[in-house]
């Protein structure tokens, strides 16, 4: 089965490309008959962060063990005898190979979702919030980020 025609805005070069610089699914078939697209990352940028993940496994320590808690959200991490429910991802700043940790697939896709952006976290956190008011905003925050990591 073929890819489908067309182009997509490749997320990390932000290039628009023809869907056949793109990677698709052997069998993964959508609802229209054509195959379906694993990521919105070209072939040639999805080499590069491949290249810069290895690169920073390297550099990491080993995998916490299966149990452990994930540094962000601080749930555990299991191992289940099919796969793995909710694997450890090595997390690194893009564009580098520096290491940043490993934490659950979960809190790495929601990372990637925002483009590691401190800046939409915020407006993230603003939208969540609704509110209009700035000075009350930053004070929830404020009390929020007490209320997890203490006053130090």
């Amino acid at each position: 089965m073929d890819i489908p025609k067309g182009s997509c805005r490749c997320s990390i070069c932000g290039v628009k490309k023809d869907n056949s610089e793109y990677t698709f699914y052997r069998t993964r078939i959508g609802k229209d008959g054509q195959r379906m697209r694993v990521n919105t990352n070209c072939k040639e940028c999805q080499k590069k962060l491949s290249r810069e993940v290895r690169e920073a496994r390297k550099k990491a320590p080993p995998k916490p063990d299966w149990g452990e808690l994930c540094p962000i959200c601080k749930n555990p991490v299991y191992q289940l005898k099919d796969g793995f429910k909710n694997s450890w991802q090595c997390d690194h700043e893009h564009g580098t190979t520096n290491f940043r940790g490993w934490i659950c697939k979960q809190c790495n896709t929601s990372l990637g979702g925002v483009g590691d952006s401190s800046r939409r976290v915020v407006e993230l956190l603003y939208y969540l919030k609704n509110q209009p008011d700035l000075d009350k905003f930053i004070n929830e925050v404020r009390e929020e980020i007490i209320n997890i990591y203490g006053n130090e």
